[in-house]
Formats: C-alpha cells, sequence, structure tokens
C-alpha cells in the first residue's frame, strides 16, 4: 500500500472520529435542553398545582369559619367541582384541587413565647349542645431557661345545653382562674374541669418562652380514661392538580378564628367591676 493511500485512509478515519464526536455532543446537548424544557415545564405546572391546592385550603376554611358548614357537610363534598355552594366555582386554568378534613385533634401541639397567650377550646362548634366530655387536661413542653418555666392556664367554663345568655365560670382554681404549672420532666396535670361543661382554656408561658408543647385531654381525672379528641382543632389537607403535577398542603389550625391579643388583659367576671370599692363579694 502507498503512503497516498494510508494518508487518505488516516484522513478519513479522523474524519469519522470528528463527526461522530460533534454527533454525540450535540445529541447530548439536545438532550439536556429537552430535559431543561421538561423540568422548567414540570416547575410552571407544580406552581398552578399548588395554587390550586391553597384555592382548595382556603375554600375549606372559609366555609368552615365565615359560612359555619359543619364538617362532615364538607367531607362529604370533596372536590372543587363537588357543589359550587360548597366548593365555590371551578378553577378555570385547568387545575383542579380536592380536599380532606379532620374535625378534631388528639393531641395539640405549640409553642408560646414569653408572656404570650395561646387558646384551646374545648367545644364541638358542629355539636353547639354537646359538652366537651373532658375531665383533665396534660400539658408537657421544654424551654429556654433550664427548666424553670411556669404554664399559667386560665378556664372559662359553660354549660353548653343551657338555655339563656352565655354565662362562663371562671372560678376553678381556687380563688382565681388562673394557676400556674411549673415546668416538669414527664408532664403536669390539671384536674380542675367537668366533663358536664365546655370550656375556653388561655394558656401563658411564663419566665421565659416555652417550646415542643404537647396539650391531650382526658374523660377522667389524672389523666386517666382514655384521650378525648379536641374537636375545636381540625385538618385540611389539600391536594392540587395541573396536567400530570400534583401538589399537596396540610393545615392544623383552630376551628373558630382565635381571640385578638388585645384579649390577654381581659378579665372575665359576672360581677361589676369598681375600682378601689370593698364590700360584699362577688356572690
Amino acid at each position: 500500500m502507498s503512503v497516498d493511500a494510508r494518508s487518505r485512509g488516516n484522513v478519513l478515519l479522523m474524519a469519522l472520529l470528528v463527526m461522530s464526536g460533534v454527533l454525540i455532543v450535540g445529541a447530548s446537548l439536545g438532550t439536556i435542553s429537552l430535559l431543561s424544557l421538561r423540568q422548567a415545564r414540570a416547575i410552571d405546572d407544580s406552581v398552578v398545582a399548588f395554587g390550586a391546592a391553597e384555592s382548595g385550603a382556603e375554600q375549606t376554611l372559609y366555609q368552615i369559619r365565615r359560612a359555619g358548614t359543619p364538617s362532615a357537610t364538607l367531607a362529604a363534598n370533596p372536590r372543587d367541582d363537588s357543589s359550587p355552594a360548597l366548593s365555590g366555582v371551578p378553577m378555570g386554568n385547568g387545575s383542579s384541587w380536592s380536599r380532606s378534613l379532620a374535625a378534631n385533634e388528639t393531641t395539640v401541639f405549640a409553642s408560646i413565647p414569653k408572656e404570650k397567650t395561646y387558646e384551646v377550646v374545648l367545644w364541638d362548634p358542629d355539636a353547639p349542645s354537646s359538652p366537651a366530655g373532658v375531665e383533665s387536661l396534660a400539658f408537657s413542653w421544654n424551654d429556654a431557661c433550664g427548666g424553670t418555666s411556669g404554664l399559667e392556664v386560665l378556664t372559662a367554663g359553660w354549660d353548653p345545653a343551657a338555655s339563656g345568655s352565655f354565662a362562663p365560670i371562671v372560678a376553678f382554681h381556687g380563688d382565681s382562674p388562673a394557676l400556674t404549672f411549673l415546668h416538669a420532666a414527664t408532664r403536669v396535670i390539671d384536674n380542675d374541669f367537668a366533663s358536664g361543661k365546655a370550656y375556653r382554656v388561655r394558656l401563658r408561658a411564663k419566665t421565659c418562652d416555652i417550646t415542643d408543647l404537647a396539650i391531650s385531654a382526658y374523660r377522667a381525672d389524672n389523666a386517666t380514661g382514655g384521650q378525648v379528641p379536641i374537636p375545636s382543632r381540625i385538618s385540611i389537607g389539600a391536594t392540587g392538580t395541573y396536567h400530570a403535577s400534583r401538589q399537596a398542603l396540610e393545615l392544623r389550625l383552630p376551628r373558630l378564628q382565635p381571640l385578638s391579643g388585645a384579649f390577654d388583659f381581659v378579665i372575665f367576671s359576672q360581677c361589676s367591676l369598681l375600682k378601689g370599692v370593698t364590700g360584699t363579694p362577688c356572690p
């Protein structure tokens, strides 16, 4: 074989190698671009799907807090096209949502900054004349001051089946409606509840911030007799769908709108409040 033939063969081989490299690089770049476009579309679709999930959660919260719709009714209409009255107008951008609803929580978790309050309502808005069935509450928590914190418990109770105006009873802890529990390694228990009553319980963090607060209700004193689900708490699960994307969120929050912080300093009393006046105590 001549030198020119060998040279031409080497040039042909080199050209094939170069073309193969260019094809491989081009195919790789095309694949990367296609994957990037698909990913960008999936991100856009997921944003729309998450917006649909938020719409489902907001619609559910509106029906519960503003329209007063029973939880069981909403649970029986779980989709955005179930009922215009209960689910609103279906989404106009091609997305959709579905919801799940739990009407109570067994244990409530919270964190309370120092001198701030947290409210738990032992009353079922879907069955307003029914008592809470609670005889004791158990609290456990951590704090930011080496175990020297306190938890102030203020209770206001009433008979939900009684006729007439709302007349709260607040003096459950001796002569004061409030009792402060000191931090304990396990838990503290408040037995000053009656199963035939409904209650608003206001908790305040004393000394320092309280974290990982767990609140549980029980059917008997000393945290016995089995736990009572807290009906004033709800769990809303909403799932949004758009094209092939699905996004979900979960809300755990009070069944009713909490009272404003301005009420932290309100004194509950069935008697007249007279400053600087002494006399017969409130009957």
